[in-house]
């Protein structure tokens, strides 16, 4: 049996979450954001809370405000977020209830959390990701536990999200990998108003046998001892061995499945009645009057606790309200690179074409950045990218820092934002822009908005390579052009170069901007081998040549006053 004060706290805690929720829907027309509360998840969510700590990552989904309370969150905090104040310490008013990002250094840090059910499995993957690689070759940049342990990342979701394929994409990755995470399912049997026997071939548990290398555990997430073995058993396999593990927690739902889709529309009583039996609350009621406690005691904890959330509530309601000035900041974080610097054209310099300024680019960023990592479809050590993009970047920088990833453009897009919460620099690749549409949905749901709602936290700085457009023998499906559906996207950069010099320029701006950049390499340019495209062969610029985003040449000026008289008042510029 666990210690009694260990199982009291939880008590006091499930008591505080069922107050919130309670008068959460008392008080519904007051909430600025529809909402979810985690009634009937306490148990498995307080376990596993408890269970972290502040060296850790952590990616709750929307009905987590269990474990936010475990790792330390105050109801108040979170109320702030529910009524979209000033001061709500995840997004300042801009997001949903539950969906927080923390820097805290006193809790486990969160990167941005989405409402896209299942995404957040791709960036938590990705953390893992880079907690693995600064393992080896940044360990001294890792926090560690109080025993001295490195991180691991814990992503929770439910079960009835599992069958995104995100999910699959993550687990693959992961137990390909042996990445420290632990993915914590949910499964209270419904996925809205869908039952499992309507979406489901087999829960969560039985399809992650399919990824070889993933430990598997399954519990009653309802009984807070159990959970909190079965969690405690997955978080030190992951702490200690270092590989992944999924546990999968039977819940109940005991509340809505949001404040605007309420049980009543789409649940009969006699499945109300049967998750009721499995309420947490009563059953660690019952543990701690075993253990000694009365039940005066007991209804003093849960009698304060209201208390406490009630005038929690009432001083977030009086709290202040973001200043509408504020609602354009943090759409980007700003950058260093804002005046062009270098030599466009040193006096030794050579002719180069476009595909060779970009990997010379890309090599020069490597070997002064060790942060810096370069993976995609084929740009290992073996191809170097079908266009030889990546050509020699492989062999001189070694399997850690550049490497092949599975046919997994949402993976590929989408982990970036967790490496770069950890201070790594990611260079990603898709292959063809034909094939970036399965990436799109990490591109705008996660990365495009994490410095907004994140209130400026954790913008993503990756840079994305994107090889596009028409070249010899292409054909309809391999000669795409995305640049207008990638310009409709708000919070990100997109670069397109028509020169060498430029896609050198470009590049490196690119790299140190802490934004996340699409970089458009158009394939009929990469070698000027298409009849009239000699003149992106340029002069290679130095080592120093950043060119920021913006700005641009000037090719032939004009004399503005001849021009705002509609007459031809130009010269040639050289």
């Amino acid at each position: 049996m666990l210690k009694p004060a260990i199982l009291l706290q939880a008590y006091e805690l499930m008591a505080t979450a069922r107050a919130m929720s309670e008068l959460y829907d008392a008080n519904k027309s007051v909430c600025r954001y529809v909402h979810s509360t985690s009634r009937g998840h306490e148990a498995i969510q307080l376990a596993t809370g408890l269970q972290l700590q502040p060296c850790d990552w952590m990616s709750p989904y929307y009905r987590d405000d269990s474990l936010l309370l475990a790792t330390g969150f105050t109801p108040y905090e979170l109320m702030l977020q529910l009524l979209a104040k000033r001061d709500d310490p995840f997004s300042g008013g801009r997001s949903y209830y539950c969906h927080p990002n923390s820097k805290d250094p006193d809790k486990p840090s969160i990167i941005h959390q989405s409402s896209a059910t299942g995404m957040q499995t791709i960036p938590t993957t990705g953390l893992a990701q880079g907690i693995q690689f600064m393992e080896k070759k940044l360990p001294d940049q890792l926090g560690r536990t109080t025993e001295g342990y490195l991180p691991i990342a814990l992503c929770s979701f439910g079960d009835g999200s599992a069958t995104e394929g995100e999910v699959s994409e993550a687990l693959q990755f992961a137990a390909l990998k042996q990445l420290p995470i632990v993915y914590l399912v949910q499964d209270n049997d419904w996925s809205i108003s869908a039952s499992v026997d309507e979406v489901r071939a087999m829960n969560v548990f039985d399809y992650a046998a399919g990824f070889k290398g993933l430990k598997r555990l399954q519990c009653n997430g309802s009984d807070f001892e159990q959970a909190y073995a079965t969690m405690q058993e997955a978080i030190t396999y992951c702490r200690t061995i270092r590989r992944p593990v999924l546990v999968h927690a039977t819940v109940p739902l005991l509340g809505h499945h949001t404040s605007g889709v309420r049980k009543e529309f789409y649940r009969s009583q006699e499945d109300l009645d049967l998750h009721a039996l499995n309420d947490p609350l009563p059953k660690l009621r019952k543990t701690l009057l075993a253990t000694g406690f009365t039940q005066v005691e007991l209804d003093l904890v849960e009698t304060e606790a209201a208390s406490r959330v009630a005038q929690d509530f009432e001083k977030a309601q009086q709290a202040d309200e973001p200043p509408p000035g504020t609602v354009a900041d943090h759409v980007f974080a700003p950058t260093s690179v804002k005046e062009e610097s270098g030599q466009r054209t040193p006096a030794n310099g050579e002719k180069v074409m476009m595909v060779d300024a970009a990997l010379h680019a890309v090599e020069e960023i490597m070997e002064t950045y060790p942060e810096a990592i370069l993976y995609g479809q084929d740009v290992g050590a073996r191809l170097g990218g079908v266009f030889r993009e990546a050509a020699t970047l492989g062999g001189k920088f070694g399997t850690e820092r550049v490497f092949n990833t599975a046919i997994q453009e949402a993976y590929i897009v989408g982990s970036t934002a967790g490496l770069s919460a950890l201070g790594l620099k990611p260079i990603v690749e898709v292959q063809f822009a034909d094939y970036i549409y399965p990436g799109l949905n990490q591109l705008v749901t996660e990365l495009s908005k994490s410095c907004y709602l994140t209130n400026g936290k954790f913008p993503v700085q990756m840079v994305l390579r994107v090889p596009t457009g028409a070249y010899g023998g292409g054909g309809p499906y391999h000669s795409g052009s995305i640049e207008s559906t990638l310009l409709s996207i708000k919070g990100i950069k997109v670069a397109y170069p028509s020169n060498a010099a430029d896609m050198k320029g470009l590049m490196k701006a690119a790299f140190l901007d802490p934004n996340p950049v699409v970089m458009l390499e158009h394939k009929g340019l990469y070698w000027s081998k298409v009849p009239g495209t000699d003149e992106a062969r340029k002069l290679e610029p130095d080592k120093e040549k950043f060119l920021p985003f913006g700005p641009a040449p000037t090719g032939i000026p004009g004399q503005i006053p001849k021009i705002q008289k509609g007459k031809k008042g130009f010269h040639i510029y050289e």
